[in-house]
C-alpha cells in the first residue's frame, strides 16, 4: 500500500524471529508447532509472516477460515495450512484443491469430504472438552472411530481440543488439567492410527514454560503426553498469563502516527465532536491522523495516552473516524513548534526513542483484551517491515 499519510503499523520481523527461536528452543521435541495466523496474522500481515515463518523452518501454519487458507496459497505459501473453521460441501472441495488440511469437528464435515474426495484426505479431529463451541464430544469418540477406520477416503493424523481457560494451565487441578486429561483418554482409543495430540495455546505452552522453569514433578496433565502446540499471542509478544513470565518474548508491532498539525485553543474551548474535553487554560493540541477506523477505538477518548516527544501525552475529545487529539501543551510550551513539526507519536509498541507503550494497557481501558487491539488495526494502516529479513518481505511478497 502507498503511503500518504505517515500512520503505520511497524513490524519487526527479528522480534518475531526471536519469539520463534525461544519456543523451538524451549520445546525442541514438540510433535507439532503450528503458529496461528488467522486474522491477518493477529494483525500483522498474514502473507509476509507466513512466507517469513516458512523460512525459519516452519511446517505448519493455522488459519480460521477457508478464505485465509487460499489467500496463502496463492501468495505461494507451501507449509501445511490447517483450517480450523467448519464447512460445507463446497468448502471441503476447496480445502481439497488446494492442499490443506480440515480440523473436522461434526458429522456434516466428514459426510462432506466422503462426498467430494477421490483420494485419500489427511485430517485433524476436534473434541470438546469443555469450550462447548466446536467439535465431537468425548463420548462419541468411539462411534468416530468406526467411522474413521479403514475409511478410504479419510486419513486421521491427530485429535485436538481447545483450552478455554489455558491460564489456569499450571494449577493440576483446574479446568485446563481436566480438559487435558480427557483428551488423553480419547487419544487412547485411537492409538491405532498412530497420531499426535495437540491442545496447547498460548496460555497453554507458557503453563508448561512456567512448569519446566519451577523443575515441577513431570506428573502433571502437562506432561501426560508431549502435546502439540498452536500458538497465537505469543509468537506476537505478548503472554496471556496473568503472573508468570517464563519466556522472554518481545513485541513485534508498533503502531505509529505522526501529528498532523497544532491547534492554539484558548481556556474555555473545546476539542472534537460534542465538545467532551474543554481547556482548563490556554492549550496546544496536536491533531494525529488515526481514528477508530484505523483501529484506535473511540472508547479510549479522554482515557488514554500515546507517545510524544518521549512523554506521555493524553488523548483528549472523543477519537474521530480519521483523527485523534493530543494534549502536548506542557511538552512544547516556551519551545518552537516547529521543532515539531511531523513529531512522532506511538499509540502503541516501540516508538524510535526508545519507549514503550503497551497495548495490553490500552486493552484495559477499553475493557478489552490484547488479541483485539492487535487484530483491530485496520487494513488501510500499510504494514511497514523491519528488521534484517525486511528486504526479503520487499523483494519476495512486496508490501500490503
Amino acid at each position: 500500500m502507498e503511503m500518504y499519510r505517515r500512520t503505520f503499523a511497524e513490524i519487526n520481523l527479528d522480534n518475531l524471529r526471536h519469539n520463534i527461536r525461544v519456543l523451538q528452543t524451549t520445546f525442541p521435541d514438540a510433535p507439532f508447532l503450528c503458529p496461528m495466523v488467522k486474522a491477518n496474522a493477529y494483525g500483522h500481515g498474514d502473507v509476509q509472516l507466513a512466507r517469513f515463518l516458512e523460512t525459519l523452518g516452519i511446517q505448519h501454519l493455522g488459519v480460521c477460515l477457508i478464505e485465509e487458507g487460499l489467500l496463502l496459497r496463492n501468495f505461494g505459501v507451501k507449509a501445511e495450512i490447517l483450517v480450523f473453521r467448519g464447512f460445507d460441501r463446497e468448502g471441503a472441495e476447496k480445502i481439497i484443491q488446494y492442499n490443506m488440511t480440515p480440523v473436522v469437528s461434526s458429522w456434516d464435515h466428514i459426510e462432506h469430504l466422503e462426498s467430494v474426495a477421490s483420494s485419500p484426505v489427511s485430517i485433524h479431529l476436534k473434541f470438546d472438552t469443555g469450550m462447548n463451541r466446536l467439535g465431537f464430544r468425548p463420548e462419541e469418540a468411539q462411534k468416530v472411530f468406526d467411522r474413521l477406520w479403514q475409511n478410504k477416503y479419510i486419513r486421521l493424523k491427530a485429535i485436538a481440543t481447545h483450552l478455554f481457560n489455558g491460564e489456569d494451565g499450571v494449577d493440576p487441578n483446574g479446568q485446563s488439567a481436566r480438559q487435558l486429561k480427557t483428551l488423553d483418554q480419547i487419544s487412547k482409543i485411537f492409538k491405532p492410527f498412530n497420531i499426535f495430540c495437540h491442545a496447547l495455546n498460548s496460555a497453554g505452552i507458557l503453563s508448561k514454560a512456567a512448569l519446566l522453569k519451577k523443575g515441577v514433578s513431570k506428573d502433571h496433565p502437562l506432561f501426560l503426553q508431549n502435546w502439540g502446540l498452536r500458538p497465537g499471542l505469543m509468537i506476537y509478544g505478548y503472554n496471556p498469563l496473568p503472573q508468570d513470565n517464563p519466556l522472554d518474548l518481545l513485541p513485534v508491532m508498533s503502531f505509529k502516527s505522526h501529528v498532523g498539525t497544532y491547534r492554539h485553543l484558548k481556556a474555555g474551548e473545546t476539542v472534537s465532536y460534542g465538545g467532551t474535553w474543554k481547556a482548563e487554560k490556554d492549550s496546544v493540541i496536536a491533531v494525529v491522523p488515526v481514528g477508530y477506523a484505523d483501529g484506535y477505538h473511540r472508547i479510549l477518548s479522554n482515557q488514554s495516552s500515546a507517545v510524544f516527544a518521549g512523554q506521555r501525552a493524553r488523548v483528549i475529545g472523543n477519537v474521530c473516524m480519521d483523527y485523534l487529539m493530543l494534549d502536548v501543551t506542557e511538552f512544547v510550551q516556551g519551545k518552537d513548534l516547529a521543532d515539531f513539526k511531523d513529531a512522532e507519536v506511538t499509540l502503541f509498541g516501540y516508538g524510535s526513542d526508545g519507549s514503550f507503550l503497551s497495548p495490553e494497557e490500552l486493552a484495559k481501558l477499553a475493557k478489552s483484551i490484547t488479541w483485539e487491539m492487535l487484530t483491530s488495526v485496520g487494513e488501510r494502516v500499510p504494514r511497514v517491515y523491519t528488521g534484517l529479513d525486511a528486504s526479503f518481505i520487499a523483494e519476495e511478497i512486496g508490501g500490503q
